[in-house]
């Protein structure tokens, strides 16, 4: 009995799993997500379709990176400001057009990608980062 004790206290407790999901749950829900797209995108699109998505979005988040970043910074204040439920709900709904809609999932994603260059080639040349927002 006291081998079992010992053996429980090597592995990680749930209080440690609650933790580590309370802490880093945007993380995981991305992390969910991506790989749920990219999975599904082989199945249902093929790897083509996301492909062009993500590069369609750098595009255009390189050209109105202003645009994308008061947007993108609206959605995630709005997910913020919201009850325990409704995030959940969007949550779901993220997972859900992450099965079945995965090249809107690239397509967000190279939008803030191409947001990010946009600033970060901006900062390093000297110039200001008025794009923030």
């Amino acid at each position: 009995m006291a081998n079992m004790d010992e053996e429980k206290k090597d592995g990680v407790s749930v209080q440690q799993i609650e933790n580590f999901g309370k802490r880093y749950h945007v993380e995981i829900f991305f992390t969910i997500v991506f790989i749920l797209a990219s999975f599904f995108s082989f199945l249902f699109y093929g790897p083509g379709w996301s492909i062009y998505a993500a590069g369609i979005g750098g595009v255009i988040g390189v050209w109105i990176p202003k645009h994308i970043g008061r947007a993108a910074h609206g959605v995630f204040r709005f997910c913020n400001k919201q009850q325990k439920v409704t995030v959940i709900i969007i949550a779901v709904v993220g997972v859900i057009l992450s099965i079945f809609l995965p090249p809107l999932i690239f397509l967000c994603t190279g939008l803030i990608a191409g947001r990010s260059f946009h600033r970060h080639a901006g900062e390093s040349s000297g110039q200001s980062g008025n794009d923030q927002k």
